[in-house]
């Protein structure tokens, strides 16, 4: 079985990876093998290493959600695999068609599209945004300065979030502009790094204002159709998700749902893209050939060299292209980018020495394929991947489920001092499974859980207004209050718990 993939596989792989763009590309049906490419040597080394290795690990963790996995060299697709289910309820497994959300690994193609304006002369890195947007105005002084490659670097000062995620009530990309009148810049434009998710999103408004089309269209006409990523969407119908599409998942005490889609017009520059595994690789490819898709140049070698050239320091004593990070691993320059929303996780390395690149993607958060393209990483260079540790929560889940909370929290004590076995131990961790808990409002579990986490920290206000939460859903109001009272304790200025108390105390007094 495995000599009749690889023979189909590499036909595929071929067509995929050489056809020029305006010819059509073959792609295997749906009832064709659409979950494996293994051709060649290196991808039965990869394969025969990684499955067990792979397989293994997800067990560990309870996961039967989505991940996919893509190795390009030298111009072709040498290894692409997926593991589980897009959707889990359905029984819909990943393939090659499934569409991931990969989060911030958005942000590049965000830079790569300003790159193309800076290439048609229309936008310039040390353009000022107030220039470009005459309406831009944060609080304080200093924003006036900032440029376009203050954003692509992570040093404009603009704070990391000038907004809740809330994807539940998506807005057009021009509401980022009154998100950011609220708040100052956290420093002088140029002066520090740090992460901004809302600095991208101001920079799609630029990026629609200069080309004169919207965000999204310019980036599927100007990046994503050059590049063949013609799978690639950023748009999301609003009430439903197509079958191809992965699904959302988290680990509560299992794998489960995770509502609501982490999508939302206003912030496709940061992390709005959706995409498929071979698309991906494509992805890796046009980077790999400095901007060019097969004879087709999306961008010319100068101006490619502005995005992977170092333009910053990181705090972690690395280097900032434009959006890019650049980094090394195991004594090897590479090109990378990570991704993470709650559901879904996506990271790429770029080896531009080697001609190498890899990609993974999950539609389960908790994923660890950070791990696992580390893993691959040392495949192909010649070391034996890393064993890995897996956090004691997943242990706590299978005894809660089994036996109950009291026996969970005694193992969980009990592997708290062992340094024999594989699980570490975070207290962190079972807050995060009460979270995923309420989300899925599975409200005895919650309060069960999230009760123990604060025996072990009592000072997490988002703990205590979960905990709040499940027992208003229990029907215990007092509890509720008290929950919600704490917060306050905690930090007197916390929003929610003085909203959930707004609602709750008038009701209580009439009783």
């Amino acid at each position: 079985m495995r000599l009749a993939i690889s023979i189909f596989s590499l036909g595929f792989s071929l067509c995929l990876f050489g056809c020029q763009q305006n010819e059509a590309i073959s792609v295997p049906s749906k009832e064709a093998d659409m979950q494996a490419i293994i051709a060649g040597p290196t991808s039965l080394l990869i394969d025969s290493v990684m499955t067990p290795y792979i397989e293994k690990l997800r067990e560990l963790t309870n996961n039967n959600a989505g991940l996919a996995i893509g190795v390009t060299q030298g111009d072709s697709v040498v290894y692409a695999r997926t593991f589980g289910y897009e959707n889990i309820e359905r029984e819909q497994k990943a393939d090659f068609n499934t569409l991931f959300h990969i989060a911030s690994v958005s942000k590049p193609f965000t830079a790569f599209a300003a790159v193309t304006l800076v290439q048609q002369g229309k936008l310039h890195l040390d353009d000022k945004i107030v220039d470009l947007i005459p309406e831009f105005h944060m609080q304080g002084s200093g924003f006036e300065e900032i440029t376009i490659e203050h954003i692509l670097t992570h040093t404009s000062g603009i704070p990391r979030h000038v907004s809740a995620n809330d994807w539940l009530n998506p807005k057009s990309l021009d509401v980022n502009l009154e998100f950011a009148k609220d708040f100052e810049l956290d420093f002088e434009p140029g002066s520090q790094f740090n992460y901004s998710n809302s600095a991208f999103d101001i920079l799609g408004i630029v990026i629609s204002r200069v080309s004169g089309m919207p965000f999204n269209d310019y980036v599927t006409e100007q990046v994503l159709v050059p590049a063949g990523m013609t799978n690639s969407i950023y748009n999301k119908p609003i009430d439903s998700l197509p079958n191809n599409w992965a699904v959302p998942y988290s680990f509560g005490l299992q794998t489960q749902e995770w509502t609501p889609y982490p999508h939302a017009d206003n912030y496709a520059p940061s992390s709005g893209l959706q995409t498929t595994l071979p698309d991906m690789c494509k992805w890796a490819l046009l980077h790999l050939n400095r901007g060019s898709y097969g004879k087709n140049p999306v961008l010319d070698e100068q101006h490619y060299q502005l995005l992977t050239s170092p333009h910053f320091d990181t705090p972690w004593d690395e280097k900032i292209g434009l959006s890019w990070f650049l980094q090394s691993y195991l004594d090897r320059p590479i090109i990378m980018h990570t991704g993470e929303d709650t559901g879904f996780e996506s990271i790429v390395y770029i080896y531009p020495e080697q001609d190498i690149s890899i990609v993974v993607m999950a539609n389960r958060d908790f994923s660890r394929v950070g791990r696992m393209i580390n893993a691959v990483s040392e495949c192909l260079f010649g070391q034996t991947p890393q064993d890995y540790s897996v956090s004691a929560k997943y242990k706590f889940a299978d005894v809660y489920n089994g036996h109950g909370i009291d026996e969970a929290k005694r193992v969980f004590e009990s592997m708290r001092n062992d340094t024999t076995d594989m699980y570490f131990v975070d207290n962190d961790d079972i807050l995060s499974i009460g979270a995923i808990l309420e989300n899925g409002q599975k409200w005895k579990e919650t309060k069960e859980v999230l009760e123990y986490f604060n025996s072990l920290d009592s000072n997490s206000t988002y703990a205590w207004r979960l905990l709040g939460n499940a027992n208003l859903n229990l029907q215990d109001t007092v509890s509720a209050i008290s929950c919600y009272e704490q917060t306050l304790k905690i930090n007197p200025n916390y929003e929610k718990g003085k909203l959930a108390l707004d609602v709750l105390l008038p009701s209580a007094d009439e009783q």
